[in-house]
C-alpha cells in the first residue's frame, strides 16, 4: 500500500494503506461510500491519526498566438511591421479540497494491527461530469479523488498514503429514449420554380450514450412528389468544448469528431416504415482514435455534443431552398476508470478491526492550509470523542 497505482495492498512493506470506493463513479448528489484499511506490522507506527482528503476541481490553461502590426520607428513614408504576440491564460475552480480527520489513536502511537475505518459524503447536487482534454497549447481536465494517509513526525520516515480517483457524471434529467426530428421542404430550381414537396424524418436510437457505443439513425422520406434527387445522407458528431480564464475570456473548439453516409433516394421514390433508411454513426473521436470525451458543464470547462443528419439534394437553387436535416443535442457520460476493476489483493490472515463509520461533513476549517497542506482541526474534535466517529471499534 502507499502506491495509488498499484491495484491492492504492498506485501513488500510492513506498513500499508488503501482506500476504495464502493463504486467507480456516482451522479452529482449521490453519496458516497468507501472503507480505508490499514495495515501495521513490525511494531506501532508513530502517528495518531488516520486522515481522509477529498479532492474535487476544475482547471485549464491554454495559450493563443496572434498577428499584430507595429510602425517600424525612423521610416518614412511611415512602414509597418508584424510580429507574433503569445498569450496566456488558466483558471481554477475548487469543489473539494478538505483533509478529514477519521480516526485518532489516543497513545499518540498507532498500534500494530489490521484496521478497517468505514467514511462516506454527499456529492454536491451540482457537481460538473468528469473529464480531460489536451492538445499541443491547451489543457482542461475536471478531476475527483480521495485519499488515505498518516502523516509521519518523523522525517526519516515516509508519509503513508493512497489516492484514488472516482468519476463524477452529470445528472441525465431527462428520459434516455429516441430523439427525433421531421421536416418538409418545397425545393426550387433556378428562378425559384417550385420542384414538388419533401417530407423527411429523422430519428436517433437514444438521447445519452456510453463512450464508444454507436448512434443508430434511421431516416424516412417520402420524395413521391417532387422532381428532386437526394443521392446521399450523411450523419455526423460535433463537439463544442469551451473554456473560460480568470479575466473572463472564452476559447471555443468545434470538431467534427464523426462521421458516416449512405445512399439515398431518386425523385418520384420513397423510403417508408419497413424501406427507411439505416446509419450507424460510431461515438469515436476520429481525429484522435479514441472514444469520446464525456459532457461536461462546468464554469470553466465545458463540452458538449450535437448529433446532425443531413440529405444532399441534386439540382436546387441555394438561394430559394436548403437541405433537410436536424441537429439533436446528446450526451456522452464518462467511461469507468479502468484500473477500479482490479481485484483487491488483501495480506495474508486480513482479519481487520472494524471501527464506527464516519460521516464526513464538509466544513471550511477542513480545508487545506496552502503554506503547510495541513489541516484545521475545530476545537471541539480535538477530543476524539466530539467526532461523529466516536473512537470505539466495533467487530463485523
Amino acid at each position: 500500500m502507499g502506491n495509488q497505482n498499484a491495484n491492492g495492498f504492498d506485501h513488500s512493506k510492513q506498513n500499508g494503506l488503501y482506500i476504495r470506493t464502493d463504486k467507480p463513479f456516482y451522479f452529482a448528489g449521490e453519496e458516497v461510500q468507501g472503507n480505508i484499511y490499514l495495515n501495521v506490522g513490525g511494531g506501532a507506527f508513530p502517528s495518531s491519526t488516520i486522515y481522509l482528503k477529498v479532492k474535487g476541481a476544475e482547471k485549464a490553461k491554454w495559450s493563443e498566438t496572434r498577428t499584430v502590426y507595429e510602425d517600424i520607428p525612423g521610416t518614412n513614408p511611415p512602414q509597418r511591421q508584424s510580429k507574433q504576440v503569445t498569450e496566456h491564460y488558466d483558471n481554477d475552480n475548487e469543489f473539494y479540497k478538505h483533509k478529514i480527520p477519521v480516526y485518532i489513536f489516543q497513545q499518540g502511537m498507532i498500534p500494530q494491527g489490521q484496521y478497517t475505518f468505514p467514511f462516506n459524503f454527499k456529492l454536491k447536487d451540482s457537481l460538473p461530469g468528469s473529464f480531460e482534454y489536451s492538445e499541443k497549447d491547451l489543457e482542461c481536465k475536471i478531476k475527483y479523488s480521495v485519499k488515505a494517509e498518516i502523516d509521519s513526525p518523523n522525517k526519516t520516515l515516509d508519509k503513508i498514503k493512497y489516492k484514488q480517483e472516482f468519476l463524477v457524471r452529470e445528472p441525465i434529467k431527462e428520459q434516455v429514449n429516441q430523439n427525433e426530428g421531421s421536416q418538409v421542404l418545397q425545393p426550387t430550381a433556378c428562378c425559384c420554380i417550385p420542384l414538388g414537396t419533401i417530407s423527411f424524418k429523422f430519428q436517433f436510437d437514444k438521447s445519452a450514450y456510453q463512450p464508444g457505443e454507436v448512434a443508430k439513425l434511421q431516416v424516412e422520406i417520402d420524395n413521391t412528389q417532387s422532381k428532386v434527387g437526394i443521392p446521399i445522407i450523411k450523419g455526423s458528431v460535433t463537439s463544442k468544448l469551451r473554456v473560460i480564464s480568470k479575466q473572463g475570456h472564452a476559447r471555443v473548439l468545434y470538431r467534427v469528431c464523426a462521421s458516416s453516409s449512405i445512399q439515398g433516394i431518386e425523385s418520384g421514390q420513397s423510403a417508408l416504415n419497413e424501406h427507411k433508411k439505416d446509419m450507424n454513426l460510431p461515438l469515436v473521436d476520429a481525429g484522435r482514435h479514441k472514444p469520446l470525451d464525456p459532457t461536461t458543464n462546468g464554469k470553466i470547462v465545458q463540452n458538449n455534443y450535437q448529433l446532425s443528419a443531413t440529405g444532399e439534394m441534386d439540382g436546387i437553387c441555394l438561394c430559394c431552398s436548403q437541405d433537410p436535416g436536424i441537429e439533436l443535442p446528446i450526451r456522452i457520460v464518462a467511461k469507468p476508470i479502468a484500473s477500479y476493476e482490479q481485484p483487491v489483493v488483501a495480506p495474508s490472515g486480513w482479519n481487520p478491526q472494524v471501527m464506527n463509520p464516519l460521516s464526513v461533513q464538509f466544513d471550511d476549517s477542513y480545508k487545506y492550509q496552502p503554506a503547510t497542506g495541513g489541516v484545521l482541526v475545530p476545537a471541539q474534535n480535538q477530543n476524539p470523542q466530539g467526532y461523529q466517529n466516536p473512537n470505539q471499534p466495533y467487530y463485523g
